[in-house]
This record gives structure tokens, C-alpha cells and sequence, in this order.
């Protein structure tokens, strides 16, 4: 499964999940920084994908193929310990096979199931 990062991470975490051996897009690399919604929406159902956002808006989409986190990490931490956080998330979702197709990741790392409200 491939990895898309939206165009709010920082680069830093593209290279540390290459590093690992994921393979990765980033939104900005790709040229679609300030893509609408429906844009991404598209790639997510026609490809299998892990998206990592800060965008809510993911969670209320029906998605078909791919799956979703959206973090809700302090951006007041610095850069280095928010990467380390979504790495660990990362990391546990490759390290089970899950029916659920969106979660949300905090600032501890760990992940969660994101629960409709």
C-alpha cells in the first residue's frame, strides 16, 4: 500500500518513510497543493492508498479503496517529534491487517479508531 502525505507534512517524514521502505507521495510533489477535496477524493477511490491529513473533512467520505489518518497532533511540538509521532502511528497500522478504514492519531502515537460522532 502506498503512502500519500498531505501537502501540511513536512518532507522529513516522506524521507524517514522511504528510509524504512515504504513508498510515499507527498500532495506538493506531486503538484496538487491546493487540489480541492474532490481532487484527492478521486486518487483515494481509484487507487490503494494510506493518507495521512490533518483534514476532518476525510473522515465524513465514503472512501472505496483507501484508508485514512488524520492526525491531531500538537503542531506546537517541534518537527522531529511530530515525525517520530506519525512514524509510530504508521508503523502500527502496517503492523496489522485492519478491516476499519479511518483512524486518527494523537499526540501519544498511538492509533485510534475513529469513532463517528
Amino acid at each position: 500500500m502506498r503512502i500519500l502525505l498531505d501537502e501540511n507534512f513536512p518532507l522529513a517524514l516522506l524521507w524517514k518513510l522511504q528510509e524504512e521502505g515504504h513508498q510515499v507521495d507527498h500532495i506538493i510533489l506531486l503538484g496538487l497543493r491546493g487540489a480541492p477535496d474532490r481532487v484527492i477524493i478521486d486518487r483515494l477511490n481509484s487507487e490503494d492508498l494510506l493518507l495521512l491529513t490533518h483534514d476532518q473533512e476525510f473522515l465524513d467520505r465514503v472512501l472505496t479503496r483507501s484508508r485514512v489518518i488524520v492526525s491531531r497532533v500538537s503542531q506546537s511540538q517541534p518537527i522531529a517529534a511530530r515525525v517520530e509521532i506519525w512514524l509510530e502511528a504508521i508503523r502500527e497500522y502496517f503492523s496489522r491487517d485492519w478491516s476499519e478504514t479511518q483512524f486518527e492519531v494523537f499526540d501519544d502515537g498511538k492509533l485510534r479508531l475513529w469513532q463517528k460522532p
